[in-house]
């Protein structure tokens, strides 16, 4: 598949309409080190997960990047996030509906060292 033809595929749009199903992990948790292990892992599944973006915003101001993984079935977002400790993602979470909005949080942030067998990346331990 080319790289136009795969962007096609998973536009913004598409993925709202296909693969309602997601599944928010930690952003810090899904590079380096991890990275191998989320693709090989989501190779599995057909068709594969497709990625997005959202920003969390606590009341405290306290904001963390996550990213979306995004799937066309119920089973295979729950088997994913079992696996990797995600939290189901609902996109009437973001902020005013919005395609882009921040995903408005209740409670407190809590620090995330792992999320099932990924553990925070080197990198961010010795870059805080």
């Amino acid at each position: 598949m080319t790289a136009a033809k795969k962007r096609e595929n998973y536009n913004k749009a598409r993925i709202r309409r296909h693969m309602p199903h997601q599944v928010a992990l930690p952003h810090e948790f899904c590079c380096l080190e991890n990275f191998e292990v989320l693709r090989d892992f989501n190779a599995r599944f057909d068709p594969e997960p497709a990625n997005m973006w959202v920003t969390a915003k606590w009341p405290s101001g306290y904001q963390r990047e996550f990213r979306l993984f995004c799937f066309a079935q119920a089973e295979d977002a729950a088997e994913f996030a079992a696996h990797f400790e995600g939290e189901m993602f609902d996109p009437k979470w973001r902020e005013g509906g919005r395609v882009n909005g921040a995903w408005i949080r209740e409670g407190r942030a809590r620090a995330i060292e792992q999320c099932g067998p990924l553990k925070l990346p080197r990198f961010f331990k010795e870059n805080p």
